[in-house]
């Protein structure tokens, strides 16, 4: 960024630091800036990384951040400002803010244009277009926090502050664009150093503003209407007046004293949260009692909290209530209990009413009739924020139910008034929806496959750092054994090296994935508002696929029969035909049982639209069974995935066999080279390694899932920016073959256990119409009857056992080879453990 930041460059001007020269002239250009850069996609992702990174720098104290530190201490003491700096970095995490966008916005990527399924509709939140931000000189943070909450909504943003202000919002803006290069994040952001009394140059930034986003009291509120044009929308964040309330079940409740007075001493009340009076359900002696009380939760906790003291206006102000409310003890109306050093004092008043503080660790204590509240807080509605209501399970009810309607925006627990969550309103409102505005768009008929727009441009770059090491399955299962980690699913996976496996998803995770692969699923051609579903995946004993298409049919609004994965395909077809079930969703193994069984049936009933097969790939000729032999129309892949990856691929009307389009959304994709960690050249066949963008416990980077694949050249015809890559087997050992995954390794235990057999194996894995063949290969030392073998194999392996449980199409051979007929690796002559023809005759 050129020039650099001092005294005579004071203006952050949209990555460029100008003097004041130099904004004269940059106004002029700014209708040209704004048109050209609001027309582009915002860099959400790229916000949020530099958010994120910003906000470990904060935190560790690093070294970039100092200039901000160096601001900081000119409006405040060392502790205060290495206080506020720790302060700001919790808000800036990437969790944090995605958890923000979710809340007020209802997803981590608002301004997607998705579709409300089972409709043909699309919607999103857009950016409001051009944002000046009118910021307060009393908190430094609220400048540098305002402007990430509209980047999030996607706007262009000049923040105005005074011109005796410190550079801390304009260094901080610098700072976040320096994390963001090469993604254009500095174009949104221009700070400005201007007075409130150079009326001209407000004016000229206020003509170019969509919206004019102030703070401040009701005077400079006032003046910013004044001077907005007409055509600006004026959002006015301005003071605000908290309270605590004590309900008469509570009065003798010391803790809650003693958490009204924590209220009072953080922050010397110097939040719009802080309470500024005390209601009390009492009045007369019983109101002194309470007073007194407080006095004494007062005198422990006061010293030993930070301090702030006033400034001398702020001392004036103060001086003079406590003044008149001395004068007015001889009338009997009120009380003054001060602390003798000064730090802090009570006002009683016997009169009711809610009364603004001079703040500091000042409290007006006031009587108050349940049956008044309405009264009592109507003059104050415009204002109202905060309540820390004290009352017990009999009265909480009714008096927040009171509170709330007189204009009570937030009601909290006494001693966390200051205190909030991730993600809550502010001000009775969610502020992104008041940065951003809802927009519709309804399609031509060629959109009815279509469930995303974002499939229609380049999915974001969030490469994993140069130098990641390669994720390994020990080391994905390593990464799920903190069970402290926030979480909300745990599902089983894996299980074919006999030791079974869990993955774990955050609930935000998970609904996002699954939210992705209802978009996948409607481009490979299910019909939402038409098609009715039967869901016949694996449920119980902790998998998660039917789960997962449960909560998929469920986005997409189409009617579905949970059949789940039984083994009776007699029912499941009486099922089909009576309710006229038209599309089927399943493993494929468990699919083409299925039709086997009940195929002419099915056939005949003229009923099955659609099939949609998981967990294994169909070979040609599995596919030729399922649409020649059985009539289904269309036979494509429901999605790639597994239960510790998630989504990762979808299919569309031009994918053929095993070719996916990658979601791009929630993984980044490499292809490495068999033998080393290299890219492929082309379209070389590799190992997979995805890196997951919608996985924040536990995080994932290049995990090598165990497939094998290629990168498909060219564009795809059905226009979509996702990637397209084919599958072409498995990894290792490890295998599927109608059934769920097989082991090698497995094999050679079981032989040997059962039949003391030490020779050589080879495992080739075919099919034959439906049927999968799992042909083992074997020498001549194996004296046993193959029919024997393949019944103890059957019976022994788990995971064959559950093909014969559910008559799966899966069978077991033991053929016999001489020595040389074994398949051997060429540079090294060691034996092939598994062959896969099926993918050699697809490809």
């Amino acid at each position: 960024m050129s020039p650099a930041h001092n005294a005579d460059t004071p203006h952050f001007w949209f990555g460029e630091w100008l003097s004041d020269a130099g904004l004269h002239d940059a106004l002029a250009a700014l209708p040209l800036h704004l048109d050209r850069v609001l027309a582009r996609p915002f860099p959400l992702d790229a916000l949020l990384g530099a958010c994120d990174a910003l906000a470990h720098e904060i935190a560790a104290g690093g070294a970039g951040c100092d200039a901000l530190l160096r601001q900081a201490r000119l409006a405040l003491a060392e502790d205060e400002a290495r206080e506020m700096m720790q302060a700001l970095a919790a808000p800036l995490r990437r969790d944090v803010l995605e958890e923000k966008l979710r809340s007020e916005l209802g997803s981590v990527r608002p301004g997607v244009l998705e579709r409300r399924y089972p409709g043909r509709q699309y919607e999103a939140w857009q950016p409001l277009g051009s944002v000046v931000h009118v910021m307060p000189s009393n908190v430094l943070t609220v400048g540098a926090l305002g402007l990430v909450e509209s980047l999030l909504g996607g706007n262009l943003n000049v923040v105005k502050v005074g011109a005796r202000d410190t550079a801390f919002t304009a260094i901080f803006a610098g700072l976040l664009a320096e994390r963001a290069v090469g993604a254009g994040l500095a174009e949104y952001m221009a700070v400005v150093h201007v007075p409130s009394q150079d009326q001209d140059t407000l004016a000229r930034l206020f003509a170019q503003a969509d919206v004019i986003s102030a703070w401040g009291g009701e005077a400079a509120i006032t003046a910013v209407r004044r001077l907005a044009p007409a055509n600006a929308r004026v959002l006015a964040w301005g003071h605000k007046v908290s309270f605590a309330y004590l309900a008469e079940d509570c009065l003798d409740d010391a803790g809650v004293l003693e958490a009204i007075a924590r209220d009072i001493c953080r922050l010397d009340q110097q939040a719009c949260s802080s309470p500024q009076t005390l209601l009390v359900e009492a009045e007369g002696e019983r109101l002194d009692t309470i007073a007194e009380g407080l006095a004494q939760a007062l005198a422990r906790i006061s010293p030993t909290l930070p301090r702030r003291e006033p400034d001398m206006a702020e001392q004036a102000e103060i001086t003079t209530v406590v003044s008149v409310t001395e004068a007015e003890q001889a009338l009997g109306l009120t009380r003054v209990i001060a602390d003798a050093a000064g730090q802090w004092r009570l006002l009683l008043d016997q009169r009711p009413g809610l009364r603004p503080s001079p703040l500091y660790r000042t409290l007006w204590i006031k009587p108050v009739q349940r049956a008044a509240i309405g009264a009592v807080l109507r003059p104050m509605r415009p204002w109202l924020q905060t309540c820390g209501l004290a009352a017990t399970r009999a009265s909480f009810p009714a008096l927040a139910r009171q509170l709330l309607a007189a204009g009570v925006t937030r009601i909290t627990r006494p001693g966390e008034m200051i205190d909030s969550y991730t993600g809550a309103p502010h001000d009775g409102v969610y502020a992104l929806q008041h940065l951003t505005r809802r927009v519709s768009v309804d399609g031509p008929g060629s959109l009815a496959d279509v469930g995303s727009f974002a499939q229609f441009e380049p999915a974001p770059m969030l490469a994993p750092a140069p130098g990641t090491p390669i994720l390994t399955k020990a080391g994905f299962q390593a990464l799920g054994q903190d069970d402290t980690a926030p979480t909300g699913l745990l599902v089983r996976s894996g299980g074919s090296s006999g030791q079974v496996a869990y993955s774990r998803f955050r609930w935000p995770d998970y609904a996002r994935q699954m939210l992705e692969t209802s978009h996948g699923l409607v481009a490979a051609g299910l019909d939402p508002a038409a098609d009715r579903v039967m869901n016949l995946f694996a449920a119980g004993y902790l998998y998660g696929s039917f789960i997962s298409f449960w909560t998929i049919l469920e986005n997409l609004g189409v009617e579905q029969l949970p059949m789940a994965m039984v083994q009776e395909y007699e029912l499941i077809a009486d099922q089909i035909i009576e309710h006229r079930v038209n599309v089927l969703l399943g493993m494929t193994p468990h699919l083409l049982g299925l039709f086997v069984a009940q195929g002419e049936r099915l056939k005949a009933a003229g009923c099955i639209d659609k099939v949609f097969y998981g967990g294994e790939a169909l070979s040609s000729a599995q596919r030729a069974f399922l649409t020649q032999d059985c009539g289904v129309p269309l036979v494509r892949s429901v999605a790639y995935g597994s239960n510790d990856a998630g989504p990762m691929g979808y299919q569309c009307e031009h994918c053929e066999g095993s070719v996916h389009h990658l979601f791009s959304g929630l993984q980044h994709l490499e292809i490495v080279a068999l033998e080393e960690d290299a890219p492929v050249a082309d379209t070389q066949i590799g190992r997979l390694l995805l890196s997951s963008r919608a996985r924040s416990s536990p995080r994932i980077e290049r995990y090598e899932i165990g497939d094998t694949g290629r990168w498909v050249a060219g564009d795809c015809p059905c226009g979509r920016r996702d990637p397209r890559f084919e599958l072409t087997g498995r990894l290792g050992d490890v295998f599927k073959a109608g059934s769920p995954l097989l082991n090698y390794g497995r094999f050679v235990q079981l032989l040997d256990a059962g039949f003391g057999y030490a020779g050589p194996l080879q495992v080739h894995v075919d099919s034959a119409g439906a049927t999968t063949l799992v042909r083992l290969w074997v020498d001549a030392s194996l004296a046993a009857p193959a029919a024997d073998v393949a019944e103890y194999l059957m019976t022994h392996y788990e995971e064959l056992g559950v093909a014969r449980h559910y008559a799966l199409p899966t069978q077991v051979r033991i053929e016999t080879r001489a020595e040389e007929e074994f398949l051997r690796v060429k540079a090294s002559g060691k034996l092939r453990h598994v062959i896969d023809h099926r993918a050699a005759s697809d490809h």
